[in-house]
């Protein structure tokens, strides 16, 4: 399984700058990335996994350079839902899905455990009913379960999710944190419910104006530090924390 680093991590643009001193996170860890809008998180992500490109600094998987890495291993290492996914053709939601496998053909053609996996995510996100019909046809929140399928069909060693409930409904937002939970893999996830992070992740890392505030594992999540990150009052109650104006 793939550990990551980061060091001396520099990304400008206009009016914002990113600054990570340095980052580490070993294979298996459940990472939810936490703060304001506009803060970096989807920057981050874009940087870990080579979309952006630093203006200094290094990303290694396991002590590789990111950018002497081709691009069929990167496949292999990492897999990203982005916020926002667009199927331009009209492929049907097995054959997203079914995309996912791609790193792992022998030349261009799917196999019959590509086709048994596929099937599997698909009743496991409660889409099987949904398998033949078009993409482009399916509601926000059953497009998100969708690319979510696909993404973890790519069984990749680190899952890299921008806002993975966006769109979701309560129950299916529960269910896919709870999968997400309990799978092998490295999972690292903007998330906006603190109260959601705090159930189902183990270690949260909060920016503030593009920069590394704290690095915590769940039980050193504080009120002070909530307030901190998001400039409100946090108090604890019956959720795990409660925020006012």
């Amino acid at each position: 399984m793939a550990e990551l680093q980061a060091e001396k991590l520099i990304f400008g643009r206009r009016n914002f700058s990113l600054q990570i001193d340095s980052l580490r996170i070993v294979a298996g860890e459940k990472v939810a990335v936490m703060g304001e809008n506009g803060c970096g998180k989807s920057t981050l992500l874009q940087l870990l996994c080579g979309l952006l490109s630093p203006a200094a600094g290094v990303v290694r998987y396991n002590g590789n350079n990111l950018d002497e890495l081709l691009m069929a291993r990167r496949a292999k290492l990492f897999s990203l839902l982005p916020q926002l996914s667009e199927v331009i053709f009209p492929f049907s939601v097995y054959e997203v899905v079914l995309f996912g496998r791609f790193p792992h053909c022998s030349g261009n053609s799917f196999s019959s455990q590509d086709d048994e996996k596929t099937r599997l995510l698909l009743a496991r996100l409660d889409l099987l009913d949904f398998s033949q019909r078009p993409f482009n046809q399916l509601s926000g929140g059953e497009q998100r379960r969708v690319m979510l399928a696909r993404v973890l069909n790519q069984q990749a060693e680190i899952i890299y999710l921008d806002e993975p409930n966006a769109s979701l409904d309560i129950r299916h937002t529960l269910d896919i944190f709870a999968l997400l939970s309990t799978r092998p893999e490295t999972v690292i996830a903007p998330v906006h419910d603190i109260n959601l992070a705090y159930r189902f992740f183990e270690r949260f890392l909060f920016l503030k104006q593009g920069r590394l505030l704290a690095d915590v594992a769940r039980k050193d999540v504080t009120p002070e530090l909530l307030k901190e990150t998001y400039g409100v009052q946090v108090t604890t109650g019956t959720a795990v924390f409660q925020f006012h104006h």
